[in-house]
């Protein structure tokens, strides 16, 4: 497996079976696949020429939660504006979202 990674800070920005296309500012490594890192959601992955590096990327997760939290809210104020009798479900939903953004931290 080919990756290319950026060398002003070792980010790996592009995988693949053959060798990408040359970048400026960017180096190609042939890596085999069993040694590149199992990687969640929002995980970034770093490569220094001999050790891979997983990182969460923490604004791109909360940045990614953050739409559904502010729909959340929403519903939940206007619940209360209106006087629905959703306002309980509404706002356990809202505090859900916001318990999940807090707990990424950053």
């Amino acid at each position: 497996m080919w990756i290319q990674v950026r060398n002003s800070d070792n980010l790996v920005t592009r995988r693949g079976a053959t060798k990408r296309s040359p970048r400026d500012g960017s180096s190609d490594y042939r890596v085999s696949q069993s040694d590149y890192p199992d990687r969640g959601p929002y995980d970034v992955v770093y490569y220094d020429g001999a050790t891979f590096t997983v990182v969460h990327d923490t604004a791109a997760h909360k940045a990614a939660i953050e739409p559904a939290l502010i729909v959340a809210y929403r519903k939940w104020q206007d619940a209360i504006t209106l006087s629905l009798d959703c306002v309980d479900m509404c706002k356990a939903e809202y505090d859900t979202l916001k318990a999940e953004y807090d707990a990424i931290g950053g």
